[in-house]
């Protein structure tokens, strides 16, 4: 028999066949660690290389757009200033959107079906008519912003900046948002 201290510095007694086995499994550990690490290293480098990064579109890129195919679907525009164009019947859906600045921009008739517009700025924004259906306009800065016969079914709106109230007010009666 052989004493072993175990993680808690206790005593364990086992035989030295059992010592061998443990030993064993030691060494397979140690190895399948090794592989890990390396495979883990390997995702990474693809993850932090040019490829697979998510690439943030730009103002330039998306007046681009705004000339050929009015079409911003799937797209990321994170952090983008997008401040005073026009965007009307645009397609936004499922686009990443977050921290964008659309102030005083028209997007009437735009599509923003499953879109985040987290955190954007929408001040002084013209929504008459978008389909918000399922976006996520938590924490969005709507303060002049035009809502008049938008969809905003099942979406996330900034409630804790803007009573709700005010919100539907805009929808129906076509005024800006006051907060």
């Amino acid at each position: 028999m052989v004493v072993v201290l175990n993680r808690n510095d206790k005593p364990i007694k086992m035989s030295l066949m059992a010592r061998r086995v443990i030993e064993e499994d030691d060494d397979d550990f140690e190895e399948d660690a090794e592989e890990e690490d390396e495979i883990r290293s390997e995702i990474r480098g693809d993850i932090d290389s040019d490829e697979t990064k998510p690439k943030t579109l730009t103002r330039k890129e998306a007046i681009d757009i705004l000339q050929t195919t009015r079409d911003f679907s799937k797209l990321d525009f994170r952090k983008a200033n997008l401040a005073k164009l026009d965007f009307s019947n645009c397609n936004f859906e499922t686009s990443n959107l977050s921290y964008v600045n659309f102030k005083d921009s028209n997007l009437e008739g735009c599509n923003f079906a499953n879109a985040s517009l987290w955190n954007a700025n929408l001040e002084g924004a013209n929504l008459t008519r978008a389909n918000l259906e399922d976006a996520d306009l938590d924490y969005t800065k709507l303060r002049g912003a035009i809502l008049y016969r938008a969809n905003v079914r099942r979406a996330t709106l900034p409630t804790d900046l803007i009573p709700r109230d005010e919100i539907l007010r805009s929808i129906n009666e076509g005024t800006k948002v006051n907060r």
